[in-house]
């Protein structure tokens, strides 16, 4: 993976302890694993516990996605594939093409979505 300005901000926040725990933990672990890895390897290698069979009922899952939302605000470039490993940290300008067309697919949904409520609830009820 290539080392961009961003990239080397954010190790210099990681080494200098700049991070939220789980963030640096998720952020190790995927440093290390240029590969990726599945939602249950993240728990293992950042809580050192077994997962739930559920990950829906996870509270260890649901803490490690809101550390990878909260990196990708930042602008780290985690890659989530649902066909795939996981998640990985890539720069791949192809992978990050993908990435970037699927959420803005998830943008005009919600638009979508947003203009129906406004429509069905702006207009005026009658009154019997």
């Amino acid at each position: 993976m290539s080392r961009t300005p961003q990239y080397e901000k954010l190790l210099a926040d990681l080494q200098a302890g700049r991070l939220k725990w789980i963030e640096q933990r998720t952020l190790k672990a995927l440093l290390k694993s240029p590969g990726g890895f599945t939602r249950q390897q993240l728990i293992r290698r950042v809580f050192h516990k077994r997962p739930k069979p559920n990950l829906n009922n996870d509270i260890n899952d649901r803490m490690i996605r809101k550390a990878i939302e909260s990196l990708r605000n930042k602008g780290v470039l985690i890659v989530s594939t649902s066909g795939g490993v996981g998640y990985q940290l890539d720069a791949d300008p192809e992978t990050i093409q993908c990435m970037l067309q699927e959420l803005k697919s998830r943008i005009v949904r919600l638009q979508e979505r947003v203009d129906a409520i406004e429509y069905y609830h702006s207009k005026p009820t009658k009154k019997r």
